[in-house]
């Protein structure tokens, strides 16, 4: 980098070292909820079984899914706001709480109402209980969602590692009473989870007057719609990428049985674990290039996303290797038709690992549009190639159309990343020799800065 974007950089407290200790610490953190998330999903698998397994997946994935429709890309424009310094962070706070709790409670009682009806399309008799318990949580994760991109926004990095950690410490703590008192059953799987989200909003308030971001907490009908009308070009898109996510575990749920899902969401669960790297070096980017030029971005995101690009293509390969042996060995045999889905699955997740990069990028450019059409594009692709593929290959068929949609994402958000942006293709892709320098001077800085205790 230029000495003149070195200095712009440090201006605006993101020189390179930051940014290498922000994805650290974010990265790290990742690593101890994948570990969390991944000791609870074998004692799940392993107790409740493909049948357990895809009922308890299904009954939480409806509150998810909700969450995100009605969340309106609020989450991204308050990184956006609050990063560039733009709006006060009081009524920015005090807009989302209202937000978050009357239209999530609203949309939670009106979901209430139909839930006798949704098990005659999805999960056949499934209990109503469970969906119950899990779509009265929908306002609470609104809200969880919301105090995750303040904290981010904020950079408070440390507050945010707890943050995120809480919820599957106390998951997974809950899961090991019940399992010592008794045993697991669906139910008591889904108690242990809610006791982690209710654990995780307690915190978060905590953290909010910790840091006094609740004084003089207002609405401001303004600055909300500036809000909205910035969030909601990207939140289309949010939508299209979670039902990216998750539409062909809808259709399963509605065409294959309980325990396909099951079987699905394993292979689901160990492809996304690749994800943890581009997810949080992508995060920590959006903020970064939502606070500075366009000069800089340029030089610095294509560094981040070859790097990135290196990494999970050496963590898919392995992955693939050894998925023959490492799901029979923490799942039992009976998940072993999990693997081929896999297999077929993880080239879909290296492509999506781009899109995930190059698409934060471009939010903090103001771009948030170009990700809702990328988006969209992949949706179409997997809701064509689900209907086709399902009915004949089952899961299988699944993590083909998800593996094609994603190529699609990764494509279209390459073209118009280089579009903006002017970078060469191989630039964005390809690791170069000069990067081992840049390495070298970013983990010497590091260093340096974690001897003189400047990264707290």
């Amino acid at each position: 980098m230029h000495i003149k974007n070195r200095k712009n950089d440090e201006l605006n407290g993101f020189y390179r070292p930051a940014f290498a200790i922000d994805s650290l610490i974010s990265f790290s953190t990742q690593i101890v909820i994948f570990g969390l998330a991944f000791i609870s999903s074998i004692l799940i698998s392993r107790l409740l079984g493909p049948e357990g397994k895809g009922i308890y997946s299904f009954v939480f994935l409806v509150p998810i899914t909700t969450k995100t429709i009605i969340s309106m890309g609020i989450n991204s424009s308050n990184v956006y706001f609050i990063g560039g310094n733009r709006f006060p962070v009081n009524r920015i706070i005090g807009n989302t709480f209202f937000y978050s709790i009357c239209v999530g409670g609203g949309v939670t009682i009106v979901l209430l109402i139909f839930v006798p009806f949704m098990n005659k399309y999805f999960l056949y008799n499934t209990s109503n209980v469970y969906f119950y318990l899990t779509i009265s949580t929908i306002p609470i994760l609104l809200l969880i969602e919301n105090i995750y991109y303040v904290l981010l926004a904020k950079r408070k990095m440390i507050e945010l590692s707890w943050f995120r950690i809480i919820q599957p410490a106390i998951y997974i703590i809950a899961l090991l009473l019940f399992i010592s008192c008794a045993s697991l059953s669906v139910m008591n799987a889904i108690l242990a989870n809610i006791s982690g989200i209710l654990a995780t909003i307690f915190l978060g308030l905590y953290f909010f007057f910790k840091n006094k971001y609740l004084t003089g907490l207002t609405t401001d009908f303004s600055i909300f719609k500036e809000t909205i009308n910035f969030g909601f070009k990207q939140h289309l898109g949010a939508i299209s990428q979670l039902l990216n996510y998750r539409i062909d575990m809808f259709i399963i749920a509605a065409m294959l049985t309980p325990a396909d899902l099951g079987l699905y969401s394993i292979s689901v669960l160990i492809a996304e674990t690749v994800w943890y790297l581009p997810n949080t070096v992508g995060q920590v980017l959006f903020a970064k290039t939502a606070s500075e030029n366009k000069e800089d971005a340029d030089d610095f995101t294509p560094l981040v996303c070859r790097s990135v690009i290196f990494v999970t293509f050496f963590a898919c390969t392995v992955l693939f290797l050894i998925s023959d042996f490492i799901i029979p060995l923490l799942f039992t045999s009976m998940f072993l038709s999990s693997v081929m889905a896999l297999k077929l699955l993880l080239p879909g997740i290296f492509f999506f690992s781009i899109s995930k990069i190059l698409a934060q990028d471009l939010v903090g450019r103001g771009f948030p549009q170009y990700a809702s059409v990328a988006a969209t594009i992949s949706l179409a692709a997997t809701i064509i190639f689900d209907l086709l593929l399902i009915p004949r290959l089952g899961i299988n068929g699944a993590s083909l159309a998800s593996t094609i949609s994603y190529f699609l994402s990764a494509t279209t958000i390459l073209y118009l990343f280089k579009k903006e942006s002017q970078v060469k293709l191989w630039d964005i892709l390809i690791i170069k020799p000069s990067d081992l320098a840049e390495y070298q001077r970013i983990i010497s800085s590091f260093i340096a800065m974690l001897k003189a205790k400047k990264f707290t």
